[in-house]
């Protein structure tokens, strides 16, 4: 018998407003309806609950209610999971109240405490029938739990391979949330003999003891393969760097099995070549375990690739080669016009992996937009980067893909970003960008802008750059969206303080990273940089080539692009008081139009035809000829857009641009743009990375990221 309900409704909008609702409920065992003031309006309550299951961890059972909230004429319902009391004498345990969950979820997190270890696994409960499902984020079991993921028809259905004793792939039923894709894993894990929990907000995840009863290995470290052989199934991981592998097994493994791995193997010289990474060959086979965890971990040479293989219900297989089954063709309906594909493509006597994803962007669920990264706490602003995999999340977006480039020094940006038709940052350099609208409209070009301040006084002042790190000779513009405050990138700045359009405070030089400025809501401040005659009337600039402490991510240096200077008024047409107006111009007048934009570069394809050109884009020769892990974006004849990661080509390095424009023209893209690429290269899907390790990928600056609405 119920004793009493305790129940917290907060954050349910009503005519367009978000309240904060809290109230308490006791004593009302037998009462469906009553009614309680809520700021002062008379409101009605509906409690109608139904049994989820029972959970006797803490002494009560979880049920699931649904509130309606009728204020007049205005009608608010919002779905919650929550804890309803066991009767008990003594009634000390705190009800607690889940976060209000869309799409008909009990319950959602992202963590998940496997066998006590936590881990970053999206998660989720829903209800079918009488029946409490469990689901797990996909892209989190293939790259966490051991689950790997075969190609499907529909997105509602995902086949799978787990230890299966028939070889034949296992049916999981997905459900959609804005984020993730949840497979039921509810009837695979029990049974399996997994038990679960909820335990303060995470999931917490016990599978049965399982032990690794034989290692075998061969031909460690190049075309070798490790055999492991288990006394039941378990959840592991494979993880990769460029010169070691390690596949993280859910089980433990006796002393004497350890003691047969932990010394250094007699590497045959005959298994390696002359040219190989020599910290490789240094590298151990080591086998450790505990925690209930077991590890092995190996050596890796330069251009080959892991990949573990299911073989029984016990057998699991790990195969170290350069070949292109290292990687598995996939083509995943991941989302209604939302296709996860992984392929290799050949480009003459190469095979380079490409993973991307595909979206029709006349879905009207489905939005791109360019996001900035953040720091934890850390007050919105253009300085700054982090790791893609941390920031994407707390933003809602499905999917994402790194995007421009940026000073890894001062953490700015460098280049175009358009968000919801407001500049944050302005093109640089004549570079290639991307801009788009929602329902699908899609250009990519070289752009360039050009802002002119005209001030009362009849001078026009001709600036570089907005809310930008390219600091060169002549004015920039900063404005809020750079921060609350601006800190002098250069030495001898000369910074002039505008609000609402007029002059307002002219600050002297300083040095680099002095002073903190505040910059003003209502206006912005304008930045003159250059060598000491620029800061009177002038008339003719010289810089002298390589003297700047700003180097593109290209290598190129910033100075090697100047407007023409010639006859401008300097800092001498400005004093307090000085009325300015902001014109601005755009080379191509149709990018005014599209709401996002976001630069990166070079061009690589427009209407099918390769547009390579890196130099116009002032991009050093050395950058054009680098092999290295690339990333782009791109869209086809049939409208599509795709967000392309390419990395290392079997047994060698990454594409050339070259090679990336040749790519780009044989998966039939129509146009297509070079984004930031290395160590930046990180395609996020699901609370993932599907392209690579995330403990192998850099911090960046910004990325497009894809929200879907269910």
């Amino acid at each position: 018998m119920i004793s009493y309900i305790l129940v917290r409704v907060e954050d349910c909008g009503i005519d367009g407003t978000n309240p904060h609702l809290s109230h308490q409920y006791q004593n009302i065992s037998s009462k469906r309806k009553f009614r309680v003031p809520i700021k002062g309006t008379p409101t009605d309550l509906r409690a109608d609950y139904c049994i989820l299951s029972n959970n006797l961890t803490m002494g009560y059972l979880k049920f699931y209610l649904t509130i309606t909230v009728f204020i007049t004429a205005t009608i608010c319902s919002v779905i919650y999971s929550v804890k309803i009391a066991r009767a008990d004498p003594n009634p000390s345990v705190q009800i607690q109240t889940a976060t209000p969950i869309s799409q008909n979820f009990v319950s959602q997190g992202t963590e998940i405490l496997l066998n006590g270890k936590t881990l970053i696994i999206p998660w989720g409960q829903w209800q079918v029938g009488k029946s409490l499902r469990l689901g797990i984020s996909d892209t989190a079991l293939d790259r966490q739990m051991g689950v790997e993921l075969f190609s499907n028809n529909s997105y509602q259905t995902q086949p799978i391979d787990w230890y299966a004793t028939q070889r034949s792939p296992i049916n999981l039923k997905a459900k959609l949330s804005q984020q993730y894709r949840y497979l039921d894993i509810t009837d695979l894990a029990k049974s399996s003999g997994w038990q679960w929990q909820l335990v303060g907000g995470k999931l917490q995840l016990n599978t049965p003891p399982t032990r690794v009863t034989n290692v075998q290995r061969q031909s460690i470290p190049k075309n070798g393969k490790i055999a492991v052989t288990l006394d039941r199934a378990t959840p592991w991981k494979l993880s990769q760097t460029p010169t070691e592998g390690y596949l993280t097994i859910e089980a433990t493994a006796d002393p004497a099995l350890l003691a047969q791995f932990n010394v250094p193997p007699v590497v045959d010289p005959a298994n390696l070549d002359p040219d190989d990474d020599p910290t490789a060959q240094k590298l151990e086979y080591k086998v450790t375990s505990n925690n209930n965890q077991t590890i092995i971990q190996f050596p890796i040479v330069k251009g080959q690739r892991a990949r573990a293989k299911l073989l029984s219900s016990t057998n699991l297989e790990v195969t170290i080669n350069s070949s292109p089954e290292m990687i598995p063709n996939r083509d995943i309906n991941w989302a209604p016009g939302f296709m996860w594909r992984q392929k290799w493509i050949r480009l003459g006597t190469n095979n380079f992996p490409v993973s991307y994803l595909e979206i029709d962007p006349r879905q009207k669920s489905i939005k791109l937009r360019p996001i900035l990264s953040q720091e934890p706490n850390q007050e919105p602003n253009l300085v700054g980067s982090n790791h893609l995999i941390k920031f994407a999340p707390p933003t809602q977006v499905a999917a994402a893909i790194n995007g421009g480039y940026f000073n890894r020094n001062n953490r700015m940006p460098l280049g175009a970003i358009k968000r919801d038709g407001q500049w944050l940052s302005s093109p640089i350099l004549n570079r290639g960008v991307v801009g788009w609208n929602d329902g699908g409209k899609i250009g990519i070009s070289r752009l360039k802008m050009q802002e002119t301040i005209d001030t009362s006084t009849g001078a026009k002042l001709p600036t570089l750059a907005l809310n930008s790190a390219y600091a060169q000779a002549g004015w920039s513009r900063y404005t809020s969206e750079w921060g609350n405050t601006y800190t002098p990138i250069q030495a001898n700045e000369s910074i002039v303080t505008v609000q609402r359009d007029k002059v307002t405070q002219i600050t002297p030089g300083n040095l680099a990273g002095s002073i903190k400025l505040p910059i003003p809501i209502d206006g912005y401040l304008l930045v003159l940089r250059g060598q000491p005659q620029l800061f009177g009337s002038i008339k003719v600039i010289t810089v002298v080539p390589g003297q700047t402490n700003i180097k593109l991510n290209g290598g190129t240096p910033a100075n090697e692009y100047l407007p023409e200077l010639k006859g401008q008024p300097a800092l001498s047409s400005l004093s307090i008081g000085t009325t300015l107006t902001i014109k601005r111009q755009l080379t191509l007048p149709e990018f005014e139009n599209y709401a996002q934009i976001l630069g990166a570069g070079p061009w690589l394809v427009q209407s099918g035809r390769i547009v390579l050109d890196a130099k116009s884009e002032n991009f050093g020769a050395a950058f054009s000829k680098e092999s290295a892990v690339r990333s782009a974006i791109a869209n086809t004849s049939t409208g599509n857009i795709i967000l392309v990661a390419v990395h290392n080509r079997a047994g060698g390095k990454g594409p050339t641009l070259s090679e990336m424009a040749q790519l780009m023209q044989q998966m039939g893209t129509t146009d297509a743009l070079n984004l930031d690429g290395g160590s930046s290269t990180s395609l996020y899907l699901g609370g993932q990375l599907v392209d690579r390790a995330s403990a192998t990928a850099a911090r960046v600056h910004n990325a497009i990221g894809i929200s879907i609405q269910p």
